[in-house]
């Protein structure tokens, strides 16, 4: 999955899952992003992500999950893989052209 991810964005896996720390102690070795894999036979974040996705294609719209901790600040949003590589791309692009 690590190698997946690192070819989806046309950077390297890091060795020994980052363990070895000389770039990135992340799973990607990636410039701007910290990545962080991980692959499990169930995540609840990935049932609630599933339940979000058929409910937002019953309405043509576009998935995501926002989780928020109580008693904690911020959020996150939880989106499929391939719209985030769709955003990346456009972000580089954009920083490109400036």
């Amino acid at each position: 999955m690590e190698l997946k991810t690192a070819k989806s964005l046309g950077v390297c896996r890091t060795p020994l899952s980052g363990g070895s720390g000389a770039f990135t102690k992340g799973d990607v070795m990636h410039e701007k992003l910290y990545i962080e894999c991980k692959y499990r036979a169930r995540f609840s974040t990935l049932v609630l992500f599933r339940k979000t996705q058929q409910l937002a294609g019953k309405e043509d719209k576009i998935p995501v999950l926002v989780l928020k901790e109580r008693s904690q600040r911020g959020q996150v949003a939880v989106i499929d893989w391939e719209l985030f590589l769709e955003l990346w791309r456009s972000y580089e692009q954009t920083k490109k052209d400036l």
